[in-house]
């Protein structure tokens, strides 16, 4: 009997594969395009001067819905919004202060840097599907962090978000709401409702969660 449970509970899965396969897809272009970020913000702050990191979620499908989304398409833009389907991919891991500086939360643009090279880009893309904002987000957020290359930058953003689990968001559903979906899909992992912040929720949809580390990225840290 147990056999036979555990046969039917196999067959199950297997026929369930491709339509799970199907929810997100992750295919690569040939070619990746190199180039620096063009900056059009102030630079501010030092490299490693700072309190603590957030590391940032986006919900793909809102992305691809809105006029942003529909511009990188018509752009040439087409890995994240037509070529494939995602669910939560990495907006970045940002640096940040403790308390307003300047008027300012968080440093950008502490040094110059050169452009990620095309296998990193490549390495992390199915996390970060976009290879100008990842040079971007290097540009801005990785020349103040306590990373000296963008390898290290996005190998360890790319772990953080792999250790979490994120449900998928529900038509109507509050900030509150998914927070608590949130907290309650890492259970045993020491996530409290006071380390996120959601951004959207209700008739606008969730289209952000944003969680706070301490600097050591090792523990949670209130937000």
């Amino acid at each position: 009997m147990r056999l036979k449970a555990i046969g039917g509970c196999l067959l199950l899965l297997l026929t369930a594969l491709p339509e799970m396969a199907a929810a997100q897809q992750c295919r690569l272009p040939d070619r990746l395009t190199v180039s620096p970020c063009d900056r059009r913000e102030e630079s501010r702050g030092r490299k490693g001067d700072f309190d603590h990191y957030i590391l940032s979620f986006s919900w793909s499908p809102a992305f691809c819905a809105s006029e942003a989304g529909q511009r990188s398409i018509k752009s040439g833009a087409t890995l994240q919004c037509r070529d494939n389907r995602f669910g939560w991919i990495v907006h970045g891991l940002w640096p940040q202060y403790a308390e307003r500086r300047a008027g300012q939360f968080w440093p950008q643009y502490c040094g110059p840097v050169q452009p990620v090279p095309a296998p990193v880009l490549r390495r992390h893309l199915c996390a970060s599907p976009d290879p100008r904002l990842m040079q971007c987000e290097w540009a801005k957020h990785g020349s103040c962090s306590d990373f000296a290359t963008p390898e290290e930058y996005f190998a360890a953003q790319t772990r953080l978000a792999d250790s979490l689990t994120l449900p998928e968001p529900q038509p109507g559903q509050s900030a509150r709401a998914f927070a608590t979906a949130v907290v309650a899909a890492n259970t045993g992992r020491g996530l409290e409702r006071r380390h996120l912040r959601v951004v959207g929720g209700g008739t606008a949809g969730i289209r952000e969660v944003r969680i706070c580390f301490e600097r050591d990225l090792d523990r949670f840290r209130p937000c």
